[in-house]
């Protein structure tokens, strides 16, 4: 904001300043009127900073050559250029027409408002009391609670660093928000804990740069905050079951722009499930047309009842919401028992048990049938009911073979098998899968063998594919109306194949083939702004579904 220097001096900067915005190079000098209130000067000059100890970025040995078009030498317009081409905005001027600092504001008013964050640009309109005609733009050092500190170049002149007062004449118009400083996350956040009602789950911080000196906390369902559920472990209540929730997560720093990521997307909820406490009581008198009641279930959390059912040994005779019971004539002679079934929103019904002491008008308890005799040994060792596998083969899981029943007792053993191939130490009834199963099928053999030494030796398989959860890795650098989104679908022991979608807040949305476990897409033509990244993995047939997602800024 040098003064000029002389009637001679100001005709031939205007001329030379019509000359360039002819060729469409811009910008001129900037001529400033000597108003300094609310300001002071730290330093000026390349000597006297470096001196003092504040940066000149280079821009001694860098004055004499153009940065987006704009007027080379000692200015305003080609200094700020100059340093936001160093934090990585390539070297063209992002928008067209005049390149005056008074027009930068305008230009790029999307990415102007009144908040100084390091690194935004400081910017002066030509009807500002203390710029010139030509306006003025400077780059933020340092915010604090009461002034901002500014680096600056003018016309003529070296560079030199200043302290504005907030609220001063001096202070800027506004600030423009090209590539500020930003916390960076390294590492995305991953939750701990499973996805299903009355379970609480927990996000980790990630990994930042550099460290934020604070992270604020917010879970999310269908991109909606969830009230509320701003802590680092959220316990999830019943009216969530199906739907799926992540976290996000803000990072801040003093005179950084606050960052934001989001940990993968959680699968759908699952309902959940009831712990009984204690089991209820049936009283009243046991006699035809007298009312006993059922109660006392306890549960763990708290339920409702959401039925009855009255038997009388073992025929239904009722069912309602009521605890209270008129006994009919049909249950004479037989013992009353009652299933009580606890519900609330979000959980899976739960059954809890209750049996009278007597029966009805003290008739005699039904006899239970006496056991049978085991079946004498036909001296032939046969398998006289089918064993079986359950379980769900699946990464982790647990598969268990029931090996059925034989005509005479028999020691069993077992061994588990991939693709044919023994498993080491897969010798018990029980087996969990591990990544050097996934994408195989497993069987099992069970051998029994009589006191005798006869043998029987059944093998129950092979099963389906050992499925597998993926993680997927969603990387979104935001550029200038841009963003490269980079997904990435991992797994142990195997490459997921299929596609992704991949989806903007925008509402852009592409499918795209993996690759490797690889996909990517780069959107064009973004408006400004914040924008969330979501990824979808379709799966495939080892593969489960999985998602994923980040955040990023468009400049």
């Amino acid at each position: 904001m040098g003064k000029p220097g002389g009637a001679l001096r100001r005709t031939l900067v205007t001329g030379a300043v019509l000359l360039l915005v002819g060729l469409g190079v811009q910008a001129t000098p900037e001529l400033a009127s000597p108003a300094h209130a609310g300001s002071i000067t730290l330093c000026s000059g390349f000597s006297d900073c470096r001196s003092k100890g504040y940066p000149t970025g280079g821009y001694e040995t860098a004055w004499g050559s153009m940065y987006w078009r704009m007027y080379a030498g000692r200015n305003c317009t080609n200094y700020v250029a100059y340093k936001l081409i160093q934090t990585g905005l390539p070297n063209a001027r992002p928008w067209s027409g005049e390149g005056n600092a008074t027009n930068w504001g305008v230009a790029m008013s999307k990415l102007t408002n009144r908040t100084p964050t390091v690194g935004s640009v400081a910017w002066w309109h030509s009807s500002h009391p203390s710029a010139s005609r030509f306006g003025h733009v400077a780059m933020v050092e340092q915010v604090g609670s009461s002034s901002i500190t500014i680096s600056e170049s003018n016309y003529g002149s070296d560079i030199s660093w200043r302290r504005i007062s907030k609220g001063s004449t001096n202070y800027p118009t506004g600030f423009i928000h090209f590539n500020d400083q930003r916390l960076s996350v390294t590492k995305a956040p991953t939750v701990e804990g499973t996805a299903q009602v009355g379970k609480a789950v927990t996000v980790d911080t990630g990994s930042w740069s550099p460290n934020p000196n604070k992270i604020r906390y917010q879970w999310i369902v269908d991109k909606k905050p969830i009230p509320g559920a701003t802590n680092k472990t959220f316990r999830i209540p019943g009216h969530l079951a199906g739907k799926q929730i992540a976290a996000v997560l803000t990072g801040t720093r003093r005179d950084y722009s606050d960052a934001k990521t989001m940990s993968e997307i959680l699968p759908p909820i699952k309902q959940g499930t009831f712990r009984v406490l204690k089991q209820p009581k049936i009283s009243g008198a046991q006699k035809v047309g007298s009312t006993i009641s059922v109660g006392g279930a306890a549960y763990e959390p708290s339920a409702k009842i959401g039925e009855v059912r009255w038997y009388a040994d073992k025929k239904l005779i009722a069912r309602s919401k009521s605890r209270f019971l008129k006994v009919p004539a049909a249950a004479s002679g037989k013992r009353i028992g009652a299933v009580v079934v606890g519900v609330q929103d979000g959980y899976e019904p739960k059954h809890s048990y209750a049996f009278a002491t007597s029966v009805v008008g003290g008739g005699k308890a039904p006899q239970q049938p006496a056991e049978p005799n085991p079946e004498p040994s036909s001296g032939s060792l046969t398998q006289t009911a089918a064993g079986y596998v359950k379980g769900g083969t699946r990464l982790g899981g647990l598969m268990q073979v029931a090996p059925g029943s034989f005509s005479e007792a028999v020691d069993v053993s077992y061994q588990w098998t991939r693709e044919g191939t023994p498993i080491s130490g897969a010798t018990t009834e029980k087996y969990r899968p591990t990544a050097s199963d996934v994408g195989r099928r497993l069987s099992v053999t069970v051998v029994a063998r009589s006191g005798s030494g006869q043998t029987v030796s059944k093998t129950y398989g092979p099963s389906g594919r050992v499925r597998v959860k993926p993680t997927v890795e969603v990387t979104a650098t935001g550029g200038s109306r841009e963003a490269e989104v980079v997904v990435k679908v991992t797994a142990p022991g195997y490459v997921p194949s299929g596609s992704v979608k991949i989806t903007t807040n925008g509402g852009r949305t592409v499918t795209k083939s993996l690759g490797n476990g690889t996909a990517g897409v780069t959107f064009v033509k973004l408006p400004p702004g914040e924008y969330a990244v979501t990824a979808a993995y379709s799966g495939d047939e080892v593969a489960y579904w999985a998602s994923g997602g980040d955040f990023t800024s468009v400049s």
